[in-house]
């Protein structure tokens, strides 16, 4: 992961040019273009690919202009929550406890 510098500097260039096309282009189409502000592989050196960039512009404080000027409406997320089963456990039944050896003393023998 990149630090914060490149981080932020990605973001703002990535902004300014969907603002420039006038859309948040895919990732093939993204790809496609000859001048792209930041290049593939830095983009998977700082966000770990194009989806990790889209990503981290949504959650970042840019990405509130980027909504303004292109008219996009703003996606909540729909997860659904997972239900599991607890696991069932019989209780042993109950079983005498175990007594304890009796402890030997060992005499010492001087010489």
């Amino acid at each position: 992961m990149a630090n914060k510098v490149k981080t932020r500097k990605a973001l703002k260039q990535l902004t300014d040019f969907f603002i420039k096309e006038g859309k948040i282009l895919d990732e093939n189409s993204y790809i496609a273009l000859k001048s792209q502000p930041v290049l593939g592989a830095t983009l998977n050196y700082i966000f770990g690919g194009y989806r990790g960039a889209i990503a981290s512009l949504r959650a970042s404080p840019q990405f509130g202009p980027l909504v303004k000027h292109l008219d996009i409406p703003e996606v909540k997320p729909t997860v659904k929550p997972v239900e599991t089963k607890a696991p069932v456990w019989s209780m042993p039944a109950n079983k005498p406890a175990a007594t304890k050896p009796a402890k030997v003393k060992v005499e010492k023998k001087d010489g």
